[in-house]
């Protein structure tokens, strides 16, 4: 894994130690997208992330099991990988981001709005993804995930880290994020409303097409869009 800390220092905030490991995937033969990943973070209130390779499906292949395509297969092995290599160091919580992360205008203040107010019981946070079914409002701003799917931007801890690892490996024929999605009406998965980190415009090695800036609110995605300043 390479510290992207020698080229973006972390501005002094208080939650910095919010996660014990916080980690970017990135294919090897996409580092144009790491580029792209670094320069959306801002003013990242976290740990820099450390570049955690991808598993490339195109080149390991996919076992007769699997419909969902290389890149999916490649998706899931690496988030296999990576929350075992954590499990493996007694790491305690992660914060997993995939390359085509790209962070809401403002996210370090409104990360701390969030985090002041989520419970403190959380198993697991959805910074960004899709809702399947209607979420639980909690008090203004956060709501529970019922199932919510996308493995963009989510953070784990405790409890909840090594039965998903179980259900990733034993349940090898679905997505990751449908596997995530399934198990949350049993730990306490919460989301800030609306989700701060959306998935990047570009070429998708999951779906294998162009996908533009998603998963973001009309409003959050205009200020990406027109930024204000100088």
């Amino acid at each position: 894994m390479l510290s992207l800390t020698e080229r973006y220092m972390n501005p002094t905030s208080d939650l910095r130690k919010t996660f014990e490991r916080v980690v970017v995937i990135n294919l090897a033969r996409r580092r144009e997208r790491l580029t792209r990943f670094v320069r959306s973070l801002g003013d990242w209130p976290f740990e820099m992330p450390w570049r955690f390779e991808a598993v490339d499906g195109l080149q390991v292949g996919v076992p007769d099991c699997w419909n969902k395509g290389p890149g999916a297969w490649g998706c899931m092995l690496s988030h296999r990988a990576l929350l075992g290599s954590a499990i493996a160091s007694g790491v305690s919580s992660l914060l997993v981001l995939e390359d085509d992360a790209h962070p809401a205008p403002d996210f370090a203040a409104l990360a701390a709005d969030f985090l002041a107010k989520v419970p403190q019981d959380w198993d697991c946070l959805m910074f960004g993804g899709e809702h399947l079914r209607e979420p639980v409002p909690i008090g203004p701003g956060v709501v529970r995930c019922m199932a919510a799917n996308r493995t963009h931007a989510f953070a784990l801890r405790g409890r909840m880290m090594p039965i998903l690892l179980k259900y990733w490996h034993h349940y090898n024929t679905e997505h990751c994020d449908i596997v995530l999605a399934s198990l949350m009406r049993h730990f306490n998965v919460y989301a800030p409303d609306p989700f701060l980190i959306g998935q990047d415009e570009g070429f998708s090695d999951i779906t294998e097409t162009n996908e533009g800036l998603r998963f973001l609110t009309a409003r959050q995605l205009e200020a990406i869009e027109q930024p204000t300043g100088g």
